[in-house]
């Protein structure tokens, strides 16, 4: 069984792999043309986004100390945004922003805790 440390890491790193996946690709795209299918490939925020919210959610769930208003609401409001930008391209809305203001959100609130804890 992880740990809480552990599934905070997680969380936190899974996170920042959405903050870099939508600013970076984009940039290398721009840069390196084969890049491009990357930066557009549906199919890395269908994996990247509900996996940070499946841990961050099984942190909320198996951890006492994660059931502060200091975590719960910064990672459940990242956790909406992160959700809701799967979805924003239906609703003509870029998605970039909501997913790296969520993944802000849902990493500050793991970084949170492992420092806390410390």
């Amino acid at each position: 069984m992880a740990s809480e440390a552990t599934l905070d890491r997680a969380a936190a790193a899974l996170s920042l792999a959405c903050i870099a996946h939508c600013i970076a690709l984009p940039i290398l795209a721009a840069a390196l043309p084969f890049m491009a299918a990357f930066a557009h490939a549906e199919w890395v925020h269908w994996v990247l986004a509900p996996t940070a919210v499946v841990a961050s959610v099984t942190v909320m769930v198996r951890a006492h100390g994660a059931r502060t208003a200091g975590f719960v609401v910064p990672a459940t409001l990242g956790m909406v945004l992160v959700t809701g930008a799967l979805f924003a391209e239906r609703f003509g809305i870029g998605e970039t922003v909501p997913t790296v203001a969520g993944g802000i959100l849902i990493a500050g609130a793991h970084l949170y805790r492992l420092l806390r804890h410390r």
